[in-house]
């Protein structure tokens, strides 16, 4: 039995039904100023071709864009040379809570000095489409991050997500030779995925935030006790790829095997698919 055979339903409920968030956008921050960004058109042209990257606009001097064309998808980017408003993202928040981040990484986080805001329009419009753009958006990103002085990537979406270059970088690796309707049921969620631990009432709970972007209900354990916070970190980002991936959708009052010893039972609250008994 593979980690994903694991993780199959047994009975079929009613499940929230939520709408894809059909713009996608992220900041990319820099530990430092860069005098221009001719050096990243270029090095976006030597990983997309001439074609995929327009001329930069500088209409605006302190803050140029140009669009970028991948798989179809047009991306605008735009470079902001400041750090990010508070009014935007919270990004000493995020990095606090991050179960990912090194000290280090967390640091390099909330001292960036500026970020480009890159944003795709209206693709999402379907769990298929969201899954594509994000996908791609993934491969630009990771393009990006490969410049000098990149820190990493922060989610615009419903959580609050950063990815370090380090992580960023691995999980395009895990990328190479696939596409996003690979038959591995493989998809970067810890690039779109948050998982993180907070409390309903006085209850620890561990769960996900944004995979309402895909239009799919949130996941989540209550009150965990035999397992690590390793362990459910990897049970919630293979769970959460069944679902983007469309191999597995949960449902209220459905049994899930995690491993030989033990079963939860998902139960529905708002739309948060919480699985108790782990």
């Amino acid at each position: 039995m593979s980690l994903f055979d694991r993780f199959k339903k047994k009975t079929n409920q009613n499940t929230p039904t939520i709408s894809p968030t059909a713009d996608t956008i992220c900041l990319l921050l820099m530990d430092r100023v860069l005098d221009n960004i001719d050096a990243i058109a270029d090095s976006l042209k030597s990983a997309f071709g001439d074609q995929a990257v327009s001329e930069i606009d500088y209409d605006h001097p302190r803050v140029p864009a140009f669009m970028v064309t991948i798989n179809g998808y047009e991306f605008w980017c735009s470079y902001l040379p400041m750090p990010v408003p508070a009014d935007t993202a919270d990004i000493s928040t995020s990095a606090q809570y991050s179960f990912l981040l090194t000290d280090e990484e967390k640091q390099a986080f909330v001292n960036h000095q500026s970020f480009f805001m890159l944003a795709q329009k209206g693709g999402g419009i379907s769990l298929d489409k969201k899954r594509e753009v994000s996908w791609t958006f993934s491969l630009f990103c990771a393009a990006l991050l490969e410049q000098e002085g990149a820190v990493g990537v922060h989610i615009i979406n419903r959580g609050g997500l950063l990815v370090s270059k380090r992580h960023y970088l691995q999980q395009r690796e895990l990328m190479e030779d696939k596409t996003p309707d690979n038959d591995e049921s493989y998809f970067p969620t810890p690039l779109w995925v948050w998982v993180y631990g907070t409390y309903q009432d006085e209850t620890p709970v561990i769960q996900t935030m944004g995979l309402k972007d895909f239009g799919l209900p949130e996941l989540g354990f209550y009150n965990p006790t035999q397992y690590s916070t390793a362990e459910l970190l990897d049970f919630l980002y293979s769970m959460s790829s069944l679902q983007i991936t469309g191999r597995q959708l949960y449902r209220n009052a459905t049994l899930i095997p995690l491993d030989e010893k033990t079963e939860v039972i998902c139960k529905q609250s708002g739309d948060i698919l919480f699985f108790f008994g782990a």
